[in-house]
């Protein structure tokens, strides 16, 4: 019995227990039963690990006790703040709305999704209302706009869309609106100038918003920021801006905003920062802006601004950075800029800037970073700037400075980056340089710099790159240099340093490049220079090195080019290769190698761009295997005695280029697709060599005719002799035919057009492919109607050929008389001509004249941004496709990085996750190359990078950890945080 009862309690116990705890619940207060819905919604984890929710007893009669309310001396909640609570809820309550007192709101960044209840329009007393942060979707409420009493409205950083409604311009206490890093649509409301009281406006980060600035956002006379950064807002920038006399903060960068900079915003006395770069905006920098005192930070890069920089500007006085960078700023650099005393940071670069570089920029003293690359200055760079004690960067490459290199840089302690490349510097290296205790990159290649590298290079420690190719440095390379132990670049090439190598180049581990190739280097390559296990590039080509190849260069397993070509090597090439696992280029053409070709090398299946090993001695048959290399793209065996069967040949799939002239090969040719297309050119002097049907057996007589039998020769001879007077004479006569014929045809394309005169004759056509067109079809083709697209290295045209083949043509342009020629053209070949991949359109020839140069590519209509490097590079850094359904509801990637950059999110969290895992250094490298894509997706076609400039932004990225947070002007520019 007694056991009976005692099971009847334990049965009954939890039923009492909730109906005590109803009986509590019952006892709390209205408000108090409105926030227990919070809990309600909430996950049970959330109650668990929140110290704030804890203190939330339902036994209470009020909540006014529990973390994060407030209540009236009536015991109504007047106040909810729990910013930062994990309450991981699936929608806002509706119960809220049931607390009419409340007057502040706060539940940002407490990770709620859904939409926000219309019924919050009831909250009458509410002055602050704040849900930043969050995943709120849907619409704003329209029924906001009741919310009289409304002064503080945080929406900001959720996934809401739709439109801005009208209603918001009800609010008339508003002092903040915060909309930004939403997904809002349409355009801005232009009755918002009926919020005399806004002081904040910030809509950035809102890619779809679109159409002008209304103009009457100029009366809001309180405001003190206006962000609309990151969006798609076009037009002009508004006049009546001039009106907002407190205005501080102008944030209207990466937009589709064109026209001028209103002189008007001269009037803006309060300004502080003025945020225009980004943009299409035209004309020059009006001097007005010469009035804002307090003006602190000035960007305007990335534009299309031109004229000369108003020496106003120098009464900024507050300035602390300017950039102008990117652009088509002409005229000289005004020295009254020297009376920024406080300009930490001043940004010229690429644009068309002349004349000297000014010494009164030495008066800034606070210079951290001062960048003045790609721009036409001459003369010389002042002694003066060794004054600027704080300088850390100093840009000046892609110039035509002259001089020597002021040895007063020795009293810039603080510098970390010095690039002067490409300019026509003469005279040596200061050793002062080498005293900087903090120097990181030295890069001063492309000038005609001599003398000697001096042996005090050991003292600057710090470096990570010394780059001082193409000069005329000579003497022996110092020893010395075996003692920076954080070097990762060293490019010495294209000197005149003689001499051997030095060994202690070895004890630089950390090494990744070395180039010294196009110098007078001699002795035997040092086989300790294997012990650089992190080397990824090595070039010692062109230079007079004798004895074998190291076969310690097997330990080069991050290896992808070794290049060895031009010199005086011998022996065989080493087993070793097998090793090199990430090789994608192998050059030992022109040496004396012989020996067979190891079959080792068939195991270096990363081998995808050229495999050259023309031009030495080697013998035997090609290894079999060799046909592993199904991703190799070009080869040359040629002008060596190489004999046997090329059937392993036809295995390489990937192949776009072959010669193996030159040698002894026997049997049939392959009958592959590739093989079909192949000049005989690839083939001459392989008289074994035959023609097959079926690929495995020689057409009927084909070895013969191959081969030419001594009877068949002497014959043949005999009839060659009879008839040399009878060919000469015809050719002579057929020589000033055709002259007569260009000179005709040169005289009638010079007549069509005033610029006709660059197509005249001769012309040399050369085709990657077989081509069944001529010269003749292509020029018909060049007319205006016919051009596609411009962009930064050339004009394309659409051309269809007789056959109805259509292709398209890359006319190049000139250089400027007044700068020295960039080939371009030559670039293009060489990263182009033999590649194939899915992502590069296919080329298949080139033609050229004396002034003309000419790209043939297969013609893809419709074209998109798919096919672009840069989306390429895109896909790779943040491991999506261009389009799929996660990126972004279906935006585009190009898009979807556009919006999460102008965010308030940090950059790393567009990178894939699996990059984001890595050492800080390789993902800062990774935020570079970021950077870069970025440049290549430009909207403006003529304001993207050639491969040329991409492959020399890429191969200045990779640098060492003390180098971050230092770069005063990344790739990816840091958003101000006023979007």
């Amino acid at each position: 019995m007694e056991r009976t009862r005692r099971g009847t309690t334990t049965r009954y116990f939890p039923i009492f227990a909730l109906f005590f705890f109803l009986r509590l619940v019952v006892s709390l207060s209205p408000d108090g039963q409105a926030l227990l819905s919070l809990l309600s919604e909430a996950e049970p984890s959330s109650k668990l690990s929140s110290s704030v929710l804890s203190t939330w007893n339902p036994s209470d009669p009020t909540p006014c006790s529990w973390q994060g309310i407030t209540c009236s001396p009536q015991d109504r909640v007047i106040s909810i703040s729990l910013p930062e609570t994990f309450l991981n809820l699936s929608s806002l309550p509706p119960q809220l709305s049931s607390l009419s007192s409340i007057q502040l709101l706060n539940l940002s960044s407490t990770n709620i999704s859904g939409s926000i209840p219309p019924s919050f329009g009831g909250l009458t007393h509410l002055r602050l209302l704040d849900l930043s942060s969050n995943s709120l979707t849907g619409p704003i409420p329209s029924q906001l706009g009741k919310l009289s009493s409304l002064q503080f409205l945080y929406l900001n950083s959720n996934k809401l869309s739709g439109k801005i409604p009208q209603q918001i311009a009800n609010l008339s206490s508003l002092q903040v609106l915060c909309l930004q890093d939403n997904l809002l649509n349409g355009s801005v409301p232009s009755k918002l100038d009926s919020l005399i009281s806004l002081q904040q406006f910030r809509i950035g980060g809102n890619q779809y918003l679109t159409g002008e600035i209304p103009p009457q956002i100029g009366f809001l006379t309180n405001l003190t920021t206006f962000g609309a950064a990151a969006t798609g807002l076009s037009g002009v920038i508004p006049p009546t801006f001039g009106n907002l006399i407190n205005l501080q903060t102008l944030a209207l960068y990466d937009t589709e905003i064109f026209g001028s900079i209103p002189p008007e915003l001269g009037f803006c006395s309060e300004l502080r920062n003025l945020y225009l770069h980004m943009n299409k905006l035209t004309g020059s920098i009006p001097a007005q802006l010469g009035n804002l005192q307090k003006l602190t930070s000035l960007l305007v890069w990335g534009n299309s601004i031109s004229g000369p920089i108003p020496a106003e500007i120098s009464n900024c006085s507050s300035l602390v950075v300017l950039d102008t960078s990117a652009n088509e700023i002409s005229g000289e650099i005004p020295g009254d800029l020297g009376k920024l005393v406080v300009l930490e940071q001043l940004h010229l670069s690429d644009n068309a800037l002349v004349g000297s570089i000014p010494w009164q920029l030495s008066n800034c003293t606070s210079l951290t970073a001062l960048q003045l690359d790609k721009n036409r200055l001459s003369g010389s760079i002042p002694w003066q700037v060794g004054n600027l004690k704080y300088l850390q960067s100093f840009f000046l490459w892609g110039n035509a400075v002259t001089g020597t290199i002021p040895a007063s840089f020795g009293n810039c302690t603080e510098l970390y980056a010095l690039d002067l490349s490409r300019n026509k510097l003469t005279g040596t290296i200061p050793e002062e340089i080498f005293g900087l205790k903090k120097l990181s990159k030295l890069l001063l290649l492309g000038n005609s710099l001599t003398g000697l590298l001096p042996k005090s290079v050991s003292n600057c420690e710090s470096l990570v790159r010394l780059r001082l190719g193409e000069n005329q440095l000579s003497g022996h390379i110092p020893k010395e240099l075996g003692q920076l132990q954080n070097l990762v670049f060293l490019d010495l090439y294209m000197n005149h340093f003689s001499g051997s190598l030095p060994s202690e180049l070895a004890n630089i581990t950390v090494l990744e490049l070395l180039d010294v190739h196009n110098n007078y280097l001699t002795g035997e390559i040092p086989a300790p220079l294997g012990e650089l296990v992190n080397l990824e590039q090595l070039d010692l080509s062109q230079n007079s090195f004798t004895g074998e190849i190291p076969s310690s260069f097997g330990n080069f397993s991050y290896l992808n080019k070794l290049i060895l070509n031009n010199n005086l090597l011998t022996g065989s090439i080493p087993k070793s290769i097998k090793n090199l696992q990430k090789l994608t280029l192998l050059d030992l053409s022109f040496n004396s190698l012989s020996g067979p070709i190891p079959p080792e090398i068939g195991y270096v299946t990363s081998l995808t761009i050229s495999l050259d090993l023309s031009s030495n001695q080697l013998t035997g048959e090609v290894p079999e295997s060799m046909s592993s290399l199904t991703q190799l793209q070009a080869l040359d065996l040629s002008h060596n005695m190489l004999y046997g069967r090329i059937v392993v040949l036809s295995f390489l799939t990937s192949l776009t280029s072959l010669n193996i002239s030159y040698n002894n090969f026997s049997g049939p040719i392959p009958i592959t697709p590739f093989f079909r297309t192949l000049s005989s050119n690839s083939y001459l002097l392989n008289p074994n060599l035959c023609e097959s049907v079926d690929g495995s057996t020689c057409s009927s007589g084909q070895a013969q005719r191959n081969g030419l039998r001594s009877a068949k020769t002497i014959a043949l001879v005999t009839v060659i002799l009879a008839s040399v007077t009878i060919a000469f004479l015809a050719s002579w006569i057929l020589v000033i035919r055709k002259h007569k014929y260009i000179m005709e045809k040169s005289s009638s394309m010079s007549n069509l057009s005033p610029g006709a005169e660059d197509f005249s004759y001769p012309w040399t056509m050369i085709p990657f492919r077989k081509l069944n067109f001529n010269i003749e079809n292509i020029l018909d083709c060049l007319k205006d109607e016919n051009v596609i697209g411009k962009g930064c290295s050339g004009v394309v045209y659409k051309a269809e050929m007789p056959n109805g083949e259509l292709i398209a043509v890359k006319k190049l342009w000139k250089a400027k008389r007044d700068e020295e020629p960039i080939d371009s053209f030559a670039s293009e070949i060489q990263i182009l001509g033999h590649i194939r991949h899915r992502n590069i359109v296919k080329l298949l020839g080139y033609c050229s004249n004396k002034c003309v140069k000419l790209l043939l590519y297969n013609y893809i209509p419709n074209g998109n941004l798919q096919q672009l490097y840069g989306v390429v590079l895109l896909e790779i850094l943040t491991g999506r496709s261009a389009v799929e359904p996660q990126v972004g509801d279906g935006l585009h990637i190009v898009e979807w990085v556009k919006r999460k950059m102008g965010s308030f999110e940090p950059a790393v969290s567009v990178l894939d996750s699996k990059l984001q895992g890595l050492p800080d250094q390789m993902v800062q490298e990774m935020l570079q190359t970021l950077g870069i894509a970025m440049f290549c997706v430009n909207s403006s076609p003529s304001e993207r990078p050639t491969m040329k400039e991409v492959v020399a932004l890429l191969m200045e990225v990779k640098s060492s950890p003390e180098e971050w947070g230092k770069t005063s002007q990344p790739l990816i520019k840091p958003s101000p945080h006023q979007s």
